[in-house]
């Protein structure tokens, strides 16, 4: 028998396979086709959505950043016309400028590219003084600014006072044209973790994860400054950030990487295949499409609320911002504005915004470059950024910064997307600031114009008192000299008298006109303090001695005391101590009817050379109510005080005014009851030279003046009359110029051993004279000034001019014949003596 055949069981296991092979070839195939089109709609949706979140973080971003650079340009404007500002009128501006809403932590000023002035200065103090050029962080964006002449935002950077930040540098220019010239940088400074939290970059409400690259404006050149480094790698979306100068990119994928977005196709592949192993094609079809329209109405429903959240944040955002954001299609012009912007363009919330809506409202002096600066980039791509004015209806202009970017949406249209600002307030407010430093710049002339007119006045006053010293000291020079020529006369009691009394009157005018003269020179700055080595006590008791007739007169006594530990001698100014203390000292007297005057010097325990002297008397006395002016010029007790004892009231003032110079002061006692004491505080140094014999204090022998030839150039006929009575009877050959001319010509002919040269003569003056003399190819004679001019600028021109010495008249006989004897023996001194 035959075993049963196989093969038709086989044929019909092979037509049982081919059904299924079939149903197997068709769901593979259905899964695969399936699969790679979700795949394609969840990458198109999935990047759409990301593209438009990040375009709401990029419009807040890019709108804020030109905001706060606006509002530095005025600053740079103000500093550009008042290139001297100080740190006060810095603060000042600046806080103007950060009051507003911006993101600018602070800025600062750097002249020479050295920052000097900040604000705010609490916190930034460690940022004064940094120098971009040696800051290797920092200088080649400084040199870039200097260089470029245009504003460079850079960052992120290391602040010096800690944290980073982006740091916009403005480049100040100083005057126009030829004159214009680099001042600085204007830095503003805006923190970086406050920049990113600001706009929303770290919320955790944000779907997708942010990198910024194009460090310090280089674009895509630039390297990344925030976020994941590994959001560049993973095919983000990109959307450029213009700057003034340069621009950013901004990277963008959902949050956790595009992974982890993807759907996972395994459960419902194994799905497939099983359903399909199973039941026929399309009840698994339908199954599946069901599954998938669910996943999709709830991933519609998740984005829907994601966009709602992004979309309410936003509108706060810029609610607050009162930015104006449009979009519109380039091929149909479709446009959208949202209600800031028709607020902006004066439009209700229902006007309908039609093409050529904007157009309409443009300045005609803006409207060709606005809508130039527009259609170019609405037709080549890229960024823009525009300023013009526009015109409301009820005629108000408003000056606007437009900015906007072009990108292709899911359907490959070209649209534009940008933002309006109302700057109308930035740009008042900087013509304001520009109007005011105009003003004060005005103020600045004002007042320079009127230091020039207080300068001549003073240059007046100053030449109207030399003339005036020089007409007053010269007949001054003859009655004093007269007087004494007659108190060597044999005169009766009563001709003694008249006599004294006309010298002592005369002294006091002198005194009178000397004070003057002081006061005049110490408020011109022109009386300098001359310090040399000198006995300190020779120096108080030869101020004592000129006071003791006087006092013996009215029957005081005058007491000095030492202390014991005293330095023998000092370095200063001798003689304005001298004088200081005759006024101290002449004061007490004058004051003084009963009684006496002490004079105690002590010196400070620490500093031997701190002189404290006190003149202590017992007079009429100083009540509180007088004691507040008793140091101001002009001033005396009271109207009886000047008419009882006369005087100008300037002898303290001047005193005050040398005790300050020479380190210290004048003080009232304010506790004494009976007299008034006043207490001279000065500082001395130790002495610098050798001790030394004054020639002062040297009694000279005049026989030495025998056959001396002297010539006395003097215009004054007085003058030479008494010059030639004082050198009567010594065997003096005296020879007699009236003017400098006379004084050049009789040098060549008398060879005079010693030359009396006033300063003031007609034809020649004696500086000239004195020059010509010095130039002639003889035997030069010493020469001495012998002049009316009391101003320390009068002795230093005779000395620069080739004179000798400096007598000042009046002059006594016998100051005069001690210097000629001096001169004649040898013994004269190269520095010169005054009268």
């Amino acid at each position: 028998m035959k075993g049963p055949s196989v093969k038709p069981i086989g044929g019909l296991l092979k037509r049982a396979y081919i059904p299924v092979l079939v149903a197997l070839v068709m769901v593979l195939a259905a899964g695969f086709y399936l699969e790679r089109q979700n795949l394609t709609i969840h990458n198109q949706a999935l990047r759409a959505d990301v593209r438009r979140e990040a375009s709401q973080l990029q419009a807040s971003l890019e709108g804020a950043l030109h905001a706060d650079i606006q509002l530095v340009r005025g600053l740079v404007a103000v500093l550009s016309t008042e290139p001297d500002m100080t740190q006060e009128r810095f603060s000042e501006l600046g806080e103007m400028v950060m009051g507003t809403q911006s993101g600018i932590s602070h800025v600062a000023a750097a002249p020479d590219l050295v920052i000097s002035m900040i604000y705010p200065l609490d916190g930034n103090e460690a940022a004064l003084g940094l120098d971009y050029s040696k800051n290797e962080a920092q200088r080649e964006a400084a040199y870039k600014v200097r260089d470029s002449g245009e504003m460079v935002l850079a960052g992120p950077v290391q602040l010096v006072q800690g944290g980073e930040a982006f740091i916009g540098r403005f480049p100040v220019f100083t005057g126009s044209g030829e004159n214009r010239r680099f001042w600085g940088i204007l830095s503003s400074v805006m923190k970086a973790d406050r920049l990113y939290e600001t706009h929303g970059f770290n919320s955790p409400d944000l779907g997708i994860e942010v990198g910024l690259i194009g460090q310090d404006g280089m674009g895509v050149q630039g390297g990344q400054f925030f976020g994941d480094p590994t959001i560049m790698g993973d095919n983000p979306v990109r959307l450029d950030i213009p700057l003034p100068v340069g621009s950013w990119q901004m990277l963008a994928r959902p949050k956790g990487g595009w992974s982890a977005r993807n759907l996972n196709p395994w459960p419902w592949r194994l799905l497939v295949f099983v359903a399909g192993s199973l039941i026929i094609v399309p009840i698994y079809t339908a199954g599946r499409l069901s599954a998938a329209r669910r996943e999709v109405i709830w991933t519609l429903k998740r984005r829907e609320r994601q966009l709602e959240t992004l979309s309410r944040r936003l509108e706060i955002a810029v609610d607050i911002s009162k930015i104006g954001i449009w979009e519109m299609n380039t091929k149909s012009n479709e446009t959208i504005w949202d209600p800031n912007l028709r607020e902006i363009y004066g439009y209700k919330l229902n006007d309908p915004v039609q093409p050529g809506t904007w157009e309409s409202r443009l300045h005609p002096d803006d409207r060709q470059k606005a809508l130039d600066e527009h259609r170019k980039a609405s037709h080549a791509g890229g960024s823009y950024t525009s300023e013009f004015r526009i015109i409301l209806p009820n005629g108000e202009v408003r000056h606007i910064r437009s900015m906007g970017t072009a990108y292709a949406d899911s359907d490959g249209w070209l649209r534009m997307i940008g933002v309006n600002l109302d700057v109308t307030r930035d740009v008042h407010l900087r013509q304001k600031l520009i109007d005011a430093n105009a003003t004060l710049l005005q103020r600045n002339n004002d007042l320079n114009d009127a230091k020039i007119a207080a300068e001549s006045a003073d240059r007046a006053k100053s030449e109207f008192l030399a003339n005036m010293s020089h007409e007053i000291r010269t007949p001054m020079n003859g009655i004093l000299g007269m007087a004494e020529l007659m108190s060597e006369s044999d005169l009766g009691p009563d001709e003694k008298e008249y006599l004294n009394t006309i010298r002592d009157s005369s002294y006091a005018l002198l005194k009178i006109i000397n004070d003057i003269l002081d006061l005049s020179r110490l408020e011109a700055g022109r009386l300098a303090i001359s310090p040399v080595d000198f006995d300190l006590r020779n120096c108080v008791g030869g101020a004592v001695n000129l006071l003791r007739p006087k006092a013996r007169e009215k029957g005081l006594w005058i007491s000095v005391r030492f202390a014991d530990e005293l330095p023998e001698r000092v370095h200063g100014d001798d003689g304005r101590l001298r004088q200081i203390l005759v006024n101290l000292i002449g004061n007490a007297v004058k004051f003084t009817s009963e009684g006496g005057v002490d004079i105690t010097v002590n010196c400070d325990e620490a500093d031997p050379y701190r002189l404290t002297i006190a003149v202590d008397d017992t007079g009429i006395g100083i009540s509180d109510g007088q004691a507040e002016y008793i140091f101001d010029r002009f001033k005396q007790a009271d109207a009886a005080t000047t008419r009882a004892f006369g005087g100008t009231g300037l002898g303290l003032t001047i005193s005050s005014i040398l005790a300050k110079r020479m380190g210290g002061g004048i003080e009232l006692c304010r506790q004494k009851k009976n007299g008034s004491c006043f207490l001279l505080n000065i500082q001395l140094d130790k002495a610098e030279g050798p001790v030394g014999i004054s020639p002062v204090e040297t009694m000279l022998d005049t026989a030495a003046l025998a056959g001396c030839r002297v010539l006395l150039a003097e215009d004054n006929k007085t003058n030479r009359f008494l010059v030639r009575k004082y050198l009567a009877d010594l065997g003096i050959v005296l020879s007699e110029a009236h003017n400098g001319r006379e004084a050049v010509t009789m040098c060549q002919s008398a060879r005079p051993d010693i030359i009396l040269m006033d300063m003031a003569m007609p034809e020649l003056d004696g500086l000239a004279a004195t020059r010509e003399i010095r130039a002639m190819d003889i035997e030069q004679p010493v020469i001495v000034a012998l002049t009316a001019n009391a101003f320390d600028s009068d002795r230093e021109a005779c000395l620069a001019a080739g004179m000798d010495y400096f007598l000042q008249k009046p002059i006594s006989k016998s100051i005069l014949l001690q210097t000629l004897t001096m001169l004649r023996i040898g013994k004269g001194e190269s520095q010169g003596l005054s009268g």
